[in-house]
């Protein structure tokens, strides 16, 4: 097994931790996830852009506290290089609480490994177009999997 095999399985470590954060809408587990640098930028499915850290702290707030979510991830495509690991999904968002309809998401995570722990560096997340969501949805109901 190559030496760096244990090295990309902790980034998803701090993808899962940021599922479950979201999840409870614990903004300060949320950021904690995060690089400790400036350039960090989230683009939301709603398209609001967020630069730097403060600007993502206060728009994931606002976000989570009005309309926390359970994120599943369908499909995962996963691109890695020393130091940097890329996650490509296809996530069905759905609402915390009763009467929420799910949403599908496709979201892009830029992570890199700082200091030993890998961080969220981007994130770009855009509504799946309602087309690509229903064959999606019919392609994985028919075993198919997601994107044969």
């Amino acid at each position: 097994m190559p030496r760096f095999a244990r090295l990309f399985e902790a980034a998803a470590d701090t993808l899962n931790a940021y599922y479950q954060a979201v999840a409870e809408a614990n903004v300060d587990s949320v950021m904690a996830l995060w690089i400790d640098e400036e350039f960090a930028t989230c683009i939301c499915a709603d398209g609001t852009h967020l630069h730097g850290l403060e600007r993502i702290r206060a728009g994931l707030a606002t976000q989570l506290g009005a309309a926390p979510v359970n994120i599943e991830p369908l499909d995962i495509r996963v691109y890695d290089s020393l130091g940097t690991v890329v996650y490509a999904i296809a996530e069905a968002h759905q609402p915390v609480g009763p009467g929420g309809a799910p949403r599908m998401i496709f979201t892009t995570y830029v992570m890199v490994h700082e200091r030993g722990e890998w961080r969220i560096a981007h994130i770009h997340a855009s509504a799946m177009p309602q087309e690509a969501a229903g064959q999606f949805a019919a392609k994985m109901r028919h075993g198919q999997g997601p994107l044969h």
